[in-house]
């Protein structure tokens, strides 16, 4: 389980590196309401693709990440965090990964806890 900060001109590399070497989830800490750039969002969608669990996260102070506000969760395959921090959501994966790894019941649990 590993958490990816976003930046300028964030690239793939380094969430194409996690899916080679086996993780089971990625938390993204992203930008405003948990987005990143084009290339990284293209590499989390691949992983998601692969079975990877990703969520979106927010490295801001506060605020919520909601789901397909800016970016096309559905479409991507990826969960939205909602008002939990990156270190929050990646707890929350974890547990969440022992019981399911269907990325809708995983929203489900994001959407409760």
């Amino acid at each position: 389980m590993e958490v990816v900060y976003s930046y300028a001109n964030f690239g793939r590399d380094s969430i194409d590196f996690l899916v080679q070497k086996g993780v089971k989830g990625i938390v993204l800490a992203g930008v405003g309401d948990g987005n990143t750039t084009d290339e990284a969002l293209e590499g989390l969608a691949d992983a998601a693709k692969k079975g990877i669990a990703v969520v979106r996260s927010t490295r801001t102070g506060s605020g919520i990440v909601a789901r397909n506000m800016e970016v096309d969760d559905d479409k991507l395959g990826l969960i939205a965090s909602n008002e939990l921090n990156p270190q929050k959501s990646r707890v929350l994966l974890m547990l969440a990964l022992t019981q399911t790894k269907d990325p809708k019941k995983l929203q489900e649990i994001f959407n409760t806890y």
